[in-house]
């Protein structure tokens, strides 16, 4: 049994696979097993996964019997069978910083009463025209904007108190390639096959419930950019993340005290007004996400435009 399972979705990503592969074959911690689930990619990508596995015994390469056309379905694939005692995710654009693994298996030892692990990323790649930019979640500044939730345990290391009231609004979010879990809180857990983006923010959302997670304060992966990633696609990621957090809102109401529930209404009414203001959109369909903004978060300067759209 290795120690860590780490379990890579694959559709036509031969460009970057190699390097994301690398990534996790040269881990300091060398104790893993990578499952690459192929979801019926047409390029090269499941000649170069075949290739690896040819080489490194730790790389199993599996295959979705028809292409699912989102990463849920492949990754519950490789949930079904990674045997590690730690369990994580590599999208196949992505990077793994090589001592990701090491710190997390670190962190579990020291702390036995998390079960769940987060961190920082960098983003990274073409889109970005070459502009370096820090940690994702130091940009928005997390560990200020959360401080009430974050109980310091070690250095750069914090235990989230309360953790749906420390994403209620803040929208910062646990990134996933930065996860590591815990094999016997994940297993028989499953990704979220209605979503073709938000499919692990509302399996980490649901986590946030029950589950102890951790905060580690240091970037353990590197999350690129470009022109063909799934987030890439604006309507898709506007529709998808106002869908999730409506019915995530709904269903973790009850938790939130009073500050968390204007922080959160006020987010949906952002979100609304995103979609809202989306090309193409119908009139019926913007004056219903103008209208509804307005039950979440009364503005006088959604109002008017919600009455410009009856002139």
């Amino acid at each position: 049994m290795p120690l860590h399972s780490v379990i890579m979705p694959v559709y036509n990503g031969q460009a970057y696979l190699a390097a994301a592969i690398d990534s996790i074959l040269r881990q300091t911690c060398g104790d893993l097993e990578l499952i690459i689930v192929d979801d019926c990619a047409t390029d090269g990508s499941a000649g170069i996964a075949a290739g690896y596995a040819a080489r490194d015994c730790r790389v199993r390469v599996v295959s979705t019997a028809i292409n699912s056309g989102a990463p849920a379905l492949p990754k519950n694939v490789g949930l079904s069978l990674a045997r590690g005692r730690y369990i994580s995710f590599c999208d196949q654009d992505d990077l793994l910083l090589p001592d990701k693994l090491e710190h997390a298996a670190r962190v579990f030892q020291q702390h036995p009463d998390l079960d769940i692990l987060f961190a920082d990323y960098e983003p990274f790649g073409d889109a970005l025209q070459g502009q370096r930019q820090p940690g994702y979640l130091a940009h928005k500044e997390f560990t200020s904007k959360a401080q009430a939730y974050l109980v310091p345990l070690d250095d750069g290391l914090y235990r989230c108190q309360n953790f749906w009231g420390c994403m209620a609004g803040l929208h910062t979010g646990m990134s996933t390639q930065t996860i590591v879990c815990r094999r016997e809180v994940i297993v028989g857990q499953r990704f979220d096959i209605r979503y073709r983006i938000l499919d692990d923010i509302s399996l980490w959302y649901r986590f946030a419930e029950t589950a102890r997670i951790g905060f580690l304060d240091r970037t353990v992966a590197l999350y690129r950019h470009h022109d063909k990633a799934l987030t890439s696609n604006d309507d898709l990621l506007a529709r998808e993340t106002l869908a999730f957090h409506r019915e995530n809102y709904f269903r973790q109401s009850h938790l939130f005290n009073a500050a968390e529930n204007r922080r959160y209404r006020s987010m949906l009414a952002r979100f609304l007004i995103r979609v809202a203001s989306r090309p193409n959109i119908s009139k019926l369909e913007q004056r219903a996400n103008l209208a509804q903004s307005l039950i979440f978060d009364f503005r006088l300067r959604t109002l008017r435009w919600l009455l410009q759209t009856f002139a």
